[in-house]
């Protein structure tokens, strides 16, 4: 046996005891992204492979500093841990009272109300609490879940695109999710986003699987995974078992329709007919008249509750009270929807910048703008390449959207939520990309390449 060898497996070994003692998620951290990593760049080619793999390095440790960073930044003479968000301090403090709860420690009876709080209530909380009983308390080693849940799903989304819309858009909407600096900065929180996120994609890969795999016994394992995932999304947020069938069902019949173009111009003819006859019904009326009034309530309660920078989609004459809302008129109630579409996309405006953190975020308000854009362009050849994917894109988008346009009024809630939206847009917006740099190409074709030999005289004609 090598001695070498034998005293590099010890240090190796004395090394990863040391790491877990400190901080154990670090290591199982380090048991799950390197089998994803390699997963998701499995059949690659040795150059594409390289560049992958590369950008996912290079991502995933930039969030370990920034993780490392908060830890050396946090006075723990004054505070227990460091936090990037109010809302993830909460989370893992609640989680912590459950586990102590748990493990029978002594709780002071304030933290055991608070730690059953209906409030934000939600099962990922007690997913924190029991990885925290199973490693101890971890309030910075939490912070790599999250990484893990975001790495995890981008490259599920990466590798469904590349073998449907190709390389190039692939590559774009890897490079886009990884190192945007609003999706960086929740991928390393310990918020929602990253499992939402990762179910979601979860959701997506297996509607593919349900259409286009020939196996019943396939299909049912999907269909059931489809529906196991809503009920887990259901536990991670209020609605979100609907939000994540309505995603998959407006997908599948957005593709449905675009692969079969015949149904596809009955369904244009047919739905005015059909809304108007479903409307007619003073049941369907109500209940409509209904949820309109109740996104509007929570608008309103964005806007003059919340704190923050508010933004306003109803008329001026319902903000001062609450129940003028119970008195919402046709026209006003499409000025409000109006407004919910074109505010989702266009807030914050650059020039209506209040504070130094919305201009640190006007780079990346233009890059949406751009994105917003480019999606638009791709979409349309996104149908041609594969109908079925594109359609689970826009229907993921539209469902996801409309959760946040009609009931956000605060302008830091609607960019952070609607970054829910983007890991399906920037797919299709690498798609618009592409297309728009070949047909750049065509316009500008590249001269003919003509050998200097040529412009000499042929000695053999003399």
């Amino acid at each position: 046996m090598n001695p070498k060898r034998v005293f590099r497996a010890v240090l190796l070994v004395v090394a990863i005891g040391l790491v877990y003692t400190l901080s154990p998620l670090t290591v199982w951290f380090a048991i799950g992204i390197v089998p994803v990593v390699l997963l998701g760049t499995r059949g690659l080619d040795s150059d594409e492979r390289r560049w992958v793999i590369g950008i996912l390095v290079v991502a995933i440790a930039l969030r370990l500093l920034v993780i490392a960073g908060l830890f050396l930044a946090t006075d723990h003479s004054q505070v227990p841990f460091g936090s990037f968000f109010g809302d993830e301090e909460y989370f893992i403090k609640r989680s912590l009272w459950l586990r102590n709860l748990a493990l029978g420690f002594p709780l002071h009876r304030f933290d055991l109300e608070y730690a059953f709080e209906p409030h934000g209530s939600s099962r990922y909380v007690y997913l924190l609490a029991l990885i925290q009983m199973l490693v101890g308390p971890s309030p910075y080693g939490l912070h790599l879940l999250g990484v893990f849940f975001y790495t995890f799903a981008v490259l599920l989304l990466y590798r469904l695109i590349r073998t449907t819309f190709g390389r190039a858009p692939a590559f774009f909407g890897l490079a886009v999710l990884l190192f945007l600096p609003s999706l960086f900065a929740w991928s390393v929180s310990v918020l929602k986003e990253p499992l939402f996120m990762l179910a979601g994609a979860l959701s997506l890969t297996l509607a593919v699987k349900l259409i286009r795999v020939s196996s019943p016994q396939s299909r049912g394992w999907a269909l059931v995974g489809i529906i196991t995932l809503a009920a887990a999304l259901e536990g991670i947020r209020r609605n979100g078992a609907a939000f994540g069938l309505a995603g998959v069902l407006v997908g599948l019949t957005i593709g449905f329709f675009v692969m079969h173009p015949r149904f596809l111009l009955a369904a244009v003819v047919a739905t005015p007919i059909l809304l108007g006859a479903v409307l007619s019904s003073p049941d369907v009326q109500l209940k409509t008249y209904v949820a309109v009034q109740s996104a509007a309530r929570q608008h309103w309660g964005m806007v003059v509750v919340s704190r923050g920078y508010p933004y306003q989609l109803l008329d001026e004459r319902f903000y001062p009270d609450l129940n003028e809302i119970s008195s919402l008129q046709f026209g006003e109630t499409l000025r409000f929807l109006a407004r919910a579409v074109v505010t989702y996309v266009t807030v914050p405006l650059p020039w209506m910048a209040q504070s130094r953190a919305a201009l640190a975020y006007l780079p990346e308000q233009i890059a949406w703008y751009a994105l917003a854009a480019l999606a638009f362009v791709g979409v349309l050849f996104a149908f041609r390449y594969d109908a079925l994917v594109a359609g689970l894109l826009v229907g993921q988008t539209l469902v996801v959207a409309a959760a946040v346009a009609f009931t956000s009024g605060n302008v830091g809630t609607l960019v952070r939520h609607r970054g829910l939206a983007l890991p399906y847009i920037v797919w299709l917006s690498g798609v618009g990309v592409c297309e728009l740099l070949a047909a750049l190409r065509r316009s500008h074709p590249a001269p003919p390449f003509i050998p200097l030999t040529s412009s000499l005289p042929d000695v053999r004609s003399t």
